[in-house]
């Protein structure tokens, strides 16, 4: 019982409705800027990283950031190639949890709930079309758990 509890539990974090990604305003302000070509490729990688690294530490202030029952994130970093979440596992029996499943089921878990979440970490099209790729390291008590995922593993288009 208490081994479906944390599967439905972590399953359910990241959990949102998905969506076709679509030029977002940020796409289209970048595109206005010069910093993206018309096919949305990344023409001014400098100062793009400029503008995500002030956009990064605004969505800083309003860390750390509950995402479900389980799991803070705690730390945010957005490039233009990737974006690195740190966070951790704060429920204080998943130790228990990591125990029965054992650390590479605990870590395929995670790795499934982000895949099928992907639109959430893939919404703006300068993400998809060029290389990108989102790192995510959740630590509990007693393990760190490091997923990558890029466009070809969520097959976003």
């Amino acid at each position: 019982m208490q081994k479906k509890y944390w599967t439905l539990a972590l399953l359910a974090g990241f959990s949102s409705a998905a969506l076709p990604v679509y030029a977002s305003e940020f796409d289209q302000y970048l595109q206005g800027k010069g910093i993206l070509d018309s096919k949305f490729k990344i023409e001014k990688k400098a100062e793009l990283n400029e503008l995500l690294t002030v956009l990064s530490a605004e969505d800083s202030k309003t860390l750390p950031l509950q995402i479900d029952q389980n799991t803070i994130i705690e730390q945010l970093q957005l490039t233009a190639n990737k974006t690195t979440l740190k966070g951790m596992i704060t429920t204080p029996d998943f130790s228990q949890f990591e125990k029965d499943l054992g650390r590479k089921e605990v870590l395929k878990v995670i790795r499934n709930n982000l895949l099928n979440n992907c639109q959430i970490f893939f919404e703006h099209r300068y993400q998809i079309v060029n290389p990108y790729k989102i790192e995510l390291s959740l630590s509990s008590q007693t393990h760190t758990y490091n997923v990558d995922l890029s466009q070809k593993d969520c097959n976003v288009k």
